[in-house]
């Protein structure tokens, strides 16, 4: 199985209060945190290899990676981001434990529903395209002019892609989770930081790659994908996640909920607590949040010590 590098360098500062407590990747979703979702998603697949891209400060992101990993025989690789300088610049800071491919990338900010990624592997892997997108079809223009847009041919062959344009060029949305084989490195390594972002974009090392003649294909591998940019994101991927297993709500085994308590839409963390009779609708408990006995909480998060609104980006 190919290595996979996860970004997870992000500031998360438009998650206002829960930002500075939580790192996105120890965001919790469902039975887990957003990066042991990912870390289980690729090991049933069979990676050996996990290369975490992520911030100095961040020691608390490795501990769970590690933690998360343990008896599953996979390696685990660190890299940090001290300067942030785009998503290709956190790509190839993985180039040492990758080399050339072939590889998969997963921005780890996003929580995917239902990845069904085993035949863009084998894709990647067999040698054919040089690099696969993971895409989905939607309704709604909103969802891709706030990422990037892209252009297919009748095979599904991507001919253009553009961050943050003005107008989709179509309604298949790039997903973030990308497949990339031996050319796609040296693509890399030519893109110029953009005029959008002064950033080294992906987007732009992609559209390199197709320039110069390079095969990028899409593919349809997943049913959601949530970019969790503000707190309103946590609750639409715990709620995917509850869809997603057919549950009323969730509380972890290693919770405390007291008897009687009412679960609707809802989640309680590993760590939380809930005490007996509480009501909770379209919330979740963080590790280490507390909700009172006989408490009625509805469209929030409860963090250790506060209660934040489950609407609303600062």
């Amino acid at each position: 199985m190919i290595p996979v590098v996860i970004l997870t360098a992000g500031s998360g500062t438009r998650l206002g209060e829960i930002g500075r407590i939580f790192p996105k990747a120890l965001l919790p979703v469902g039975d887990g945190t957003l990066l042991e979702q990912h870390l289980r998603v690729f090991s049933a697949l069979g990676t050996k290899l996990f290369i975490i891209v992520t911030d100095p400060s961040s020691g608390e992101v490795e501990s769970a990676a590690r933690k998360a990993l343990e008896g599953s025989g996979a390696e685990l690789a660190v890299v940090h981001q001290a300067e942030r300088r785009g998503i290709g610049h956190a790509t190839l800071l993985a180039e040492p434990w990758v080399k050339d491919g072939p590889f998969a990338l997963v921005l780890g900010d996003t929580y995917y529903s239902r990845p069904d990624l085993a035949g863009a592997v084998r894709e990647i892997s067999g040698g054919g395209p040089d690099a696969v997108l993971s895409v989905r079809k939607v309704t709604d223009e909103a969802a891709i002019l706030k990422e990037c847009t892209i252009e297919l041919d009748a095979a599904g062959m991507v001919r253009r892609i553009v961050e943050k344009p003005s107008r989709a060029l179509s309604l298949v949305k790039p997903c973030g989770v990308y497949f990339f084989g031996p050319r796609f490195l040296a693509a890399l390594r030519q893109t110029r930081p953009s005029e959008l972002r002064g950033e080294i974009e992906l987007t732009d090392a992609i559209q390199g790659l197709i320039s110069g003649g390079g095969a990028v294909k899409a593919m349809e591998t997943l049913k959601l994908d949530v970019n969790i940019t503000y707190p309103e994101d946590i609750l639409t991927a715990n709620l995917a996640w509850l869809e997603e297993k057919g549950l009323p709500g969730f509380a972890h085994p290693e919770a405390e909920v007291g008897a009687g308590v009412k679960l609707i839409n809802s989640v309680v963390a590993r760590g939380g607590s809930a005490g007996a009779g509480a009501r909770l609708e379209r919330a979740v408990v963080f590790p280490g949040g507390r909700v009172p006995a006989g408490a009625s909480v509805s469209d929030s998060f409860v963090l250790p010590g506060l209660t934040v609104p489950a609407a609303g980006g600062s």
